[in-house]
């Protein structure tokens, strides 16, 4: 009998994975010469929670990266996010409430060949927000 049950739950969890639709998506961009800095936002069945993924690319890119060496961080419900190139491979992000669900302080890109571009990120907290160089993925 319990592996009948094991067996229904294991069901249940894979129909409802399956039935997982985003419901709103936003791409934002922050370009700096040949790379630029990509902010996906997406909100799943409705639920008014939204996801936050952040990634370095080539600037000629058009897809969000599915490398996970491009990413450097992903949370949710993100108030007054803000990227900002600080240099030529420094990125600042800052944001005044929200969840850090993971966060790595470099980013890697292979723009030709086999040595990848690092780019090195700052996670500032009580930044200005008044900066004209940053992008807010806040809708308007």
């Amino acid at each position: 009998m319990s592996m009948r049950w094991i067996f229904v739950l294991c069901s249940m969890v894979l129909v409802l994975q399956g039935c997982r639709k985003i419901t709103e998506q936003s791409v934002s961009e922050v370009k700096n010469g040949p790379f630029k800095v990509m902010i996906r936002s997406q909100e799943f069945n409705g639920s008014g929670s939204k996801n936050i993924d952040i990634c370095v690319s080539n600037t000629s890119s058009r897809v969000f990266p599915d490398k996970k060496a491009q990413c450097f961080m992903n949370g949710y419900d993100f108030d007054g996010l803000a990227i900002r190139w600080l240099g030529p491979q420094v990125i600042q992000v800052s944001f005044r409430s929200g969840r850090v669900s993971q966060f790595t302080n470099s980013a890697f890109v292979y723009p030709s060949g086999p040595v990848p571009e690092e780019f090195h990120i700052v996670l500032c907290d009580g930044c200005d927000s008044q900066s004209s160089d940053r992008k807010s993925t806040s809708p308007q």
